[in-house]
């Protein structure tokens, strides 16, 4: 294992899991509660209206993520990774902690799209990984670290949203109050004014820490700008070192320790040179160059030397001239401009971003398919965890339940009976990406490993609906834990899918993308993940509401399943690529 870990970054690791460890909490801790939220607000009209404006919210989010995704990422080309980073996290801390406060659906649908807007860190994050890991060895356990984080985040985020001492639902509030009042008064008052405020004020404290360990610990990545002086990690390695850890040396520190070794070498020349010309200026001729009026032009070293005479101001010899662009360029070209030049980012190769998405070198074939496999995953594993919430909170209604073609409701269970489900999903989650996806990733081709993820989608779709007719309340034969297991066994399944399929997809896009242009095309996937996450929750909570109101709850689903069928098909069709390998052919 150390053998295998050689080399890898496993410091600068640990900052993105703290930075990726917080947005999946923030993600996933409304899920418990919004059902409750939205019924609070009063603006449904019917139970089954609720599920309608869950969609909204939902698609908010991903709407403005969706315009603005890119964006990001082409902001990144130029200022660098890491400011993208953070001004995403603070924005959610912002945005998080107004969606909490909210009195009504208009200011928590405003706080979900400037939420969206404000957050492109998913792509960025991901151009970060694929920067700092260049191992080919070492990509299966990065790429796998992100997702792994969301289920990690998955676990603790519907804690959070289904605490009973972090959120309060209005028919709760009566519950028990009296012991509540004699308890913790001003706990009691602050749930009952804001029934779901608490849990955000958690949630944005967790971005909050995030967002200061990626200020004092991340290193930039973007080759351009990893050089410029970062004040963050400056000080982030002063208390590295005041802890009694090594710290290497930064990029601008060695540009700083060779300027001064210039200046000092040129000092000595242009004193030696100066030196030389007062025994032989009333011999030399002097030619002037006029700084303010034409380009220096660079001098090759064995220029003759010329005397230093009595200049008009502004005008410079050439000597003076020679030394001047020796000091200032050794001190900012430390690598050639050719060689800089092909590290820049599509951002300057390609000005127009339609023009990027005309052109067959950066979006070939490959990528494409890639990209449309990566947007039937997220399109429906979002409705999935998204509704499954709204499902288990929404009335049990007995009378309008025949197997198996009447199913109108659901299951009434509370925000903490939800919070736990999804949380103990969450862990098997990371278990699954801890311990199945690198056995696979060993064992099995990557592609391959994809495809068996996504049989597991339409299974879990299928028969959740169903569950319902295997309640105690239902049928009073049945057992009262039997639903309850059901319920589990699907979301098992469905998570099964989800953490290996993801970071399958994302190995897929990312070899399947020649290395210049995977900023790009991160950001462009992530916005295509964005629209596929403004699409799918707005069109599922119509269908929803319809077809709920008329007894047939069960039919999004099954839909649901033909959609994930359509995308197993799909991951038949695409292949597994390698673009670093054919590059590195190229320049063979």
């Amino acid at each position: 294992m150390k053998e295998f870990l050689k080399g890898f970054p496993l410091w600068q690791m640990t900052v993105i899991c703290i930075i990726r460890f917080s947005e999946p909490i923030t993600f996933t801790s409304l899920f418990p509660y919004v059902y409750f939220m939205i019924r609070d607000f009063g603006i449904a009209k019917t139970p089954s209206d609720i599920s309608k404006y869950t969609g909204m919210l939902a698609a908010s989010f991903a709407l403005a993520q969706f315009f603005c995704c890119i964006h990001w990422g082409r902001l990144s080309d130029r200022i660098g990774r890491k400011p993208v980073l953070l001004i995403g996290l603070c924005g959610l801390a912002v945005t998080i902690t107004i969606f909490g406060f909210a009195k009504n659906f208009y200011v928590a649908l405003a706080a979900r799209t400037c939420a969206g807007a404000l957050n492109g860190n998913v792509a960025v994050l991901q151009t970060v990984v694929g920067e700092l890991v260049t191992e080919r060895r070492h990509q299966s356990i990065a790429f796998a670290t992100l997702p792994l984080l969301w289920n990690v985040g998955s676990v603790i985020g519907p804690l959070i949203g289904g605490s009973k001492y972090l959120t309060r639902p209005q028919k709760d509030k009566d519950v028990d109050q009296v012991v509540a009042l004699s308890l913790a008064l001003i706990h009691d008052e602050f749930l009952n004014n804001h029934p779901y405020a608490l849990s955000n004020l958690v949630v944005a404290a967790a971005l909050t820490f995030s967002a200061l360990a990626g200020f004092l610990f991340l290193e930039e990545t973007q080759q351009r700008n990893r050089k410029k002086y970062d004040l963050g990690l400056s000080i982030g390695d002063s208390i590295r070192r005041f802890l009694g850890f090594g710290v290497p040396v930064r990029e601008w520190e060695k540009v700083s320790t060779s300027t001064r070794t210039e200046e000092a070498i040129q000092e000595d020349s242009l004193a030696n040179d100066d030196a030389a010309s007062i025994s032989s200026e009333a011999s030399e001729s002097t030619e002037q160059t006029a700084l303010l009026h034409r380009p220096i032009q660079l001098a090759s070293d064995d220029d003759e030397i010329e005397p230093v005479r009595s200049q008009p101001e502004g005008y410079l010899t050439r000597r003076t001239s020679r030394a001047m662009i020796r000091r200032y360029s050794s001190a900012y070209s430390i690598q050639p401009v050719n060689l800089r030049l092909s590290e820049f980012t599509t951002t300057e190769k390609v000005t127009g971003l339609f023009e990027a998405f005309a052109d067959r070198t950066i979006f070939t074939y490959r990528v494409l398919g890639t990209m449309m496999g990566y947007f039937s995953i997220a399109f429906h594993a979002l409705i999935y965890s998204e509704f499954v919430p709204v499902f288990l909170a929404a009335q049990f209604k007995t009378d309008h339940l025949k197997f198996p073609w009447e199913i109108q409701g659901g299951m009434e269970w509370s925000t903490e009976d939800i919070g736990t489900m999804l949380s103990s999903v969450g862990l098997v989650g990371c278990f699954l990406i801890l311990l199945v996806f690198p056995f696979l990733d060993r064992h099995v081709r990557t592609i391959n490993g994809f495809r068996f993820a996504c049989s597991m989608f339409p299974i879990a779709y299928f028969f959740l609906p169903y569950c319902i007719f295997l309640t105690k309340q239902y049928n009073p034969d049945f057992p009262e834990w039997l639903h309850t297991v059901a319920i589990y066994s699907c979301s098992i399944l469905a998570i099964f899918g989800n953490s290996l399929a993801f970071p399958q997809i994302t190995i897929l896009v990312f070899r399947a993308t020649k290395p210049e242009y995977r900023a790009l095309v991160n950001a462009t996937t992530m916005s295509a993940n964005s629209l596929a996450r403004f699409i799918a929750p707005l069109v599922w909570g119509s269908l929803t509401s319809f077809f709920d109101a008329r007894s047939l709850a069960q039919v999004p689903w099954n839909i649901l399943c033909g959609i994930a069928v359509l995308g197993l098909v799909l991951a038949f069709k695409i292949d597994e690529y390698d673009e670093d390998l054919t590059a590195g052919e190229e320049s063979e």
